[in-house]
């Protein structure tokens, strides 16, 4: 009797584990799908920024004042974060832009978004940990898997901060650093100085619209 209880109780631990591997594959698939059409989404969003500000200026500073004036800082930090904790189209330099256009102070706009980025991308490091290799290289090919392996195992700090400033894709790069163990605070401090000097950059680009 107690191995036939034995025997369920493992067919049942493999079946919940199936079905949780199941709900993970159907996750990576969305999220692999996200990532191939991020570079188009931006280039539209860029476009119908400057469309909008080009002809309805007045009436997008209004709105982004009357954001800013009901939300604040809060929604800043909540925005950002949800942005770069995961893989996805839409970077959180649209938020800074709109939070410095409403009229945001840009020094506390960039530091509050830097350091929510930076908690969204030690957060989306920890996700590396627990998604493994093995998914993130169903989503973006082994050859990136295998270049990130490389580069962390040298260069983790640097890898983190210069995805932190250019268009190398910020959230993908902190799972890596999960995937291949760099050490959290190396993540943590690349990601608060990186992102908060890019987010200044997009305050003053946003001084001169």
């Amino acid at each position: 009797m107690s191995d036939n209880k034995q025997l369920n109780t493992e067919k049942v631990k493999f079946s919940d584990k199936l079905k949780n591997s199941v709900i993970l594959d159907k996750a990576t698939s969305v999220m692999g799908k996200a990532s191939k059409i991020s570079s188009v989404l931006v280039t539209l969003l860029v476009a119908l920024l400057f469309f909008l500000l080009f002809y309805y200026r007045s009436d997008v500073q209004e709105w982004a004042k009357s954001f800013v004036n009901n939300f604040g800082y809060p929604a800043l930090f909540f925005l950002t974060w949800a942005c770069d904790v995961i893989i996805q189209p839409i970077p959180a330099d649209f938020l800074v832009f709109g939070s410095n256009f409403g009229g945001n102070s840009l020094w506390v706009t960039a530091l509050v978004a830097g350091s929510s980025s930076a908690f969204g991308g030690s957060t989306g490091y920890f996700l590396g940990k627990w998604f493994g290799p093995w998914r993130f290289r169903r989503i973006f090919g082994s050859k990136v898997l295998k270049s990130g392996r490389d580069i962390f195992r040298k260069h983790g700090f640097f890898a983190v901060f210069v995805a932190g400033v250019t268009p190398i894709p910020y959230s993908a790069v902190c799972w890596i650093g999960g995937i291949y163990n760099t050490p959290l605070w190396e993540v943590v401090i690349a990601s608060v100085i990186s992102r908060t000097i890019r987010y200044l950059i997009v305050g003053w680009i946003t001084g001169l619209v």
